[in-house]
């Protein structure tokens, strides 16, 4: 196995674009981003090769949970893929004990994840993890003017700016009952930064709201990513909602997820009109964290990779 970045990038983005065909595995920029320039260090990861050919890879990047006594090392499963035709070997099973073993002793005391109907039924029941269900999906029309929200387009020069750090202040501070992804500015600055994904911020007096685009049925959609209220007076969602749909000219949005602090209203579209469901994952990675008791306040597109 390679013990050089660059080539377990590039080896690692062949095999992805192979087994999960996507436009942010054409080359090495993605993984690169996401495994080596995170603020809270690199991913622990593992890899397989047969005859210098990846045939199996499996990922945690790192992240920051922070619960009602403080904020915790704590981690993001990614990227369990084998290369088709050697899926019955083990190397699933293989990677993932020495990776939660080097996440253990690293201190790592969590982690969350999302996977599909095919694969929940064999993590469940082999890997350690537990699911509270798939994630439940709304669709949500403008039901307000938008007024009182402003909409920024993220680039590099917004993520470098003061305005972003004004923008971005205080998100953190407020109470949770259970586990919720801790946004600062520095983490924030990093995530909105994925060479994949163009993103858009809508700012509230009350709430701070990340959303991308997506086309369904060939018809441009808002999607909801991640809503961060500010302070501890209600939020509004549906204003920032408005105001998303207004900024990408787009009829309505996609809320997938749920929010302690932030309730969307929404309807459930049908299931033949919803994507595959997105299974939520919970694992606990210490003895410190109860796995029985583990339970998140808060998961949106924005705490995981689909954007």
């Amino acid at each position: 196995m390679p013990t050089d970045r660059a080539l377990d990038n590039r080896r690692n983005t062949e095999l992805l674009r192979a087994e999960l065909p996507a436009a942010r595995y054409v080359d090495e920029r993605y993984l690169h981003w996401l495994y080596d320039e995170n603020p809270y260090g690199p991913a622990i990861q593992r890899g397989v090769d047969e005859d210098d050919v990846r045939v199996a890879h499996y990922a945690l990047i790192p992240q920051r949970y922070r619960g009602p006594d403080g904020v915790v090392p704590a981690a993001f499963s990614l990227h369990a893929v084998t290369r088709s035709g050697t899926q019955r070997k083990g190397y699933f099973r293989e990677l993932g004990a020495e990776i939660y073993e080097e996440a253990s002793t690293a201190g790592w005391q969590l982690s969350s994840g999302v996977c599909n109907d095919k694969s929940i039924g064999a993590v469940t029941k082999y890997m350690g993890w537990k699911t509270p269900g798939p994630l439940p999906v709304k669709l949500c029309v403008p039901m307000h003017t938008g007024r009182g929200v402003t909409s920024h387009a993220v680039d590099a020069a917004l993520l470098d700016s003061d305005r972003f750090a004004e923008l971005t202040a205080g998100l953190d501070d407020f109470t949770v009952r259970q586990w919720t992804n801790s946004y600062t500015t520095e983490y924030l600055r990093w995530r909105l930064a994925c060479p994949s994904t163009q993103f858009a911020l809508h700012a509230s007096d009350d709430l701070v709201a990340v959303t991308t685009t997506d086309t369904r049925f060939g018809v441009r959609a808002v999607v909801l990513l991640k809503l961060l209220r500010r302070g501890d007076s209600p939020a509004r969602p549906e204003r920032v909602i408005a105001a998303a749909c207004r900024y990408h000219r787009a009829p309505y949005a996609v809320y997938a997820g749920f929010n302690a602090r932030v309730h969307v209203r929404g309807i459930q579209p049908p299931r033949k009109l919803q994507p595959s469901p997105l299974h939520l994952i919970l694992r606990s990675l210490s003895p410190a964290i109860d796995q029985d008791a583990l339970t998140l306040d808060t998961f949106e597109f924005l705490d995981m990779d689909a954007y």
